[in-house]
């Protein structure tokens, strides 16, 4: 099998879940969030992807990128 050659994870928000998950052109996900603190020391609700693999672990592609802002899909996880 060969290495992949994708090198940025996109970062993805399905309709009717919180977290954030990265995605790879092989098929691979995985939840990548977390919360941050906001400035009262409260935590907030919303994910911020963090979590970053350097590699994929299914197809092997070096990831260097990724976006910051998730992109929001019209679909359930399991759809």
């Amino acid at each position: 099998m060969k290495r992949g050659t994708d090198h940025e994870w996109l970062v993805v928000k399905y309709k009717g879940d919180g977290a954030v998950y990265a995605r790879c052109k092989c098929g691979f996900e995985y939840n990548c969030g977390k919360s941050r603190r906001m400035e009262e020391g409260l935590w907030s609700m919303k994910q911020y992807p963090t979590i970053m693999y350097r590699y994929c672990p299914s197809c092997g592609a070096r990831k260097k990128l990724y976006n910051e802002e998730p992109e929001r899909l019209d679909r359930l996880k399991w759809e």
